[in-house]
């Protein structure tokens, strides 16, 4: 292995865990939120666990989908899928491959999220109480990228595809960080992945929604500084025109263009307060960063923006029409 795909796996190619320091919620902080566990293997024998949520007297014609981002779980985004389960939707959440509750060393690459959720409607389709369903795709940054790629793969039911914060293709995500002078790094995560998961390592979204007929939304900040707009939102928009797919831009959101303003100015207010004194060894011991943590408000920092949601709902019933 090469010093460059070292690089790449140290930065990425991990495990990634609840640390215990982060508060996570889960279903059981919602009155009602009901979970059913489920679980499915991907094509390298790897289990993926993750749950069906719902309020008591969801419909059962649609179902929806909702893709993680790296670093956590699915339960990093327990707010997401509650305000989903509110409007009535059940949600299949589930944790890819090296997160949280699902089998795995590492998370393989950046390409594992398409191979998990192909994994994932390959399961459905075998499900009677799911089969059939009109399915709604949902996905956040990593998760995102999977979201917007798998039509490529799998078209079977699905309605309704909705991107935020995420990159079009790992050579367009690659391109932005490792370009120039660093474009050996580049080279080398997309070798990577084409050893890891040689399906899914070039697909790009732009190739899928040319001639799709689900309907899309891609949301994106323009300062986005993890996911950036130009390998996103602003990538996909200048390659493809069709009416299927529509777009919502926004500044000073960040990589959190659902959250609302206060929700998002908090959040970096908590996580850089934090970082700074780590780096200045005033939080050193676990329990010290747990309690840093503990004081904090995680029903203020993860609000969700209503304007934001109506647009997703909106595409989402637009495609049930």
């Amino acid at each position: 292995m090469g010093l460059a795909e070292l690089i790449y796996k140290k930065a990425f190619v991990k495990r990634y865990d609840d640390d215990h320091i982060i508060f996570y919620f889960s279903y059981k902080d919602f009155e009602g939120l009901e979970a059913r566990p489920v679980q499915f293997p991907t094509p390298q024998n790897l289990s993926v666990h993750g749950y069906i949520y719902s309020y008591p007297g969801a419909r059962e014609d649609d179902l929806a989908i909702f893709c993680h981002g790296m670093g956590g779980g699915h339960r990093s985004y327990m707010r997401e899928i509650e305000v989903l389960c509110r409007k009535g939707y059940q949600v299949l959440a589930y944790d890819n491959i090296g997160c949280w509750e699902s089998e795995g060393e590492d998370i393989r690459g950046l390409s594992e999220s398409v191979n998990d959720l192909v994994a994932c409607m390959d399961w459905i389709e075998k499900e009677e109480d799911l089969k059939d369903r009109r399915l709604h795709v949902i996905g956040h940054s990593w998760g995102g990228f999977a979201a917007g790629n798998i039509l490529n793969f799998r078209k079977r039911n699905i309605k309704s595809v909705t991107v935020i914060s995420s990159f079009a293709s790992i050579d367009s995500f690659s391109d932005a960080g490792f370009g120039g002078k660093m474009r050996m790094i580049k080279k080398s995560i997309i070798r990577h992945e084409r050893k890891v998961n040689p399906d899914y390592a070039d697909t790009s979204c732009v190739d899928a929604f040319r001639d799709t007929d689900a309907k899309v939304l891609w949301i994106h900040s323009r300062d986005d500084q993890m996911a950036a707009f130009s390998t996103g939102l602003q990538y996909v928009r200048e390659r493809v025109s069709n009416p299927n797919i529509s777009y919502f831009e926004t500044d000073g959101k960040f990589h959190n263009p659902n959250y609302t303003a206060d929700a998002v100015n908090y959040m970096r207010e908590s996580f850089g307060t934090f970082e700074y004194l780590v780096k200045k060894r005033k939080l050193k011991t676990f329990e010290q960063k747990k309690a840093y943590m503990a004081e904090r408000d995680f029903w203020r920092m993860t609000a969700q923006d209503p304007e934001i949601w109506n647009l997703i709902y909106t595409n989402m019933e637009k495609a049930d029409a």
